[in-house]
């Protein structure tokens, strides 16, 4: 595979849905916190009238509203915890920024280790590390465990392959 067909292939598609699925994360852990909160403020104000006989058909209003203000909070904070979307949003952030960086060095030769016959050879190896550390990852995550079961299956571990000339793949 030459290095046009890799990334039209395989890195823009990848960069694409790390960057949509970034920002979906993003918004959702936005949304459950500004529900939080803003259920907790409410609940902050409607408490001083709770005691007053308040009603609407013969049912406590402000009473009810506290209720259902409370539970809001809770189911918040609940799928905030559940779906991981901070987390998730900062992961897929940070890869994407990783690869895009690794492509900038590469298409720049601004390293050495991929300025040579091999070079592309090494970017592909660094970029495909990259992805498979966030697929273990994603598999820990989906099955509740935070080490691999199986050692000798190198599916569910990040890989080994060191970042060429040792250097650092994060800024």
């Amino acid at each position: 595979m030459d290095a046009d067909t890799y990334f039209s292939q395989r890195l823009e598609p990848q960069l694409a849905w790390l960057g949509q699925s970034s920002r979906a994360n993003k918004a959702a852990y936005l949304r459950y916190r500004l529900l939080g909160i803003s259920l907790g403020a409410l609940i902050t104000i409607l408490s001083p009238y709770a005691a007053r006989n308040l009603s609407w058909n013969g049912i406590a209003v402000v009473p009810l509203l506290l209720q259902i203000c409370g539970a809001g909070v809770a189911l918040s904070g609940a799928l905030l915890a559940l779906n991981q979307h901070q987390e998730n949003w900062l992961r897929y952030r940070n890869l994407k920024e990783a690869l895009e960086r690794e492509k900038w060095l590469y298409n720049t030769g601004s390293i050495e280790a991929y300025d040579g016959p091999d070079g592309f050879h090494r970017f592909v190896c660094t970029a495909e590390a990259l992805m498979g550390q966030e697929r273990a990852m994603w598999l820990r995550q989906s099955s509740g465990t935070q080490a691999n079961p199986n050692p000798t299956d190198p599916a569910a571990e990040p890989s080994s392959i060191p970042h060429p000339q040792g250097t650092d793949p994060q800024p």
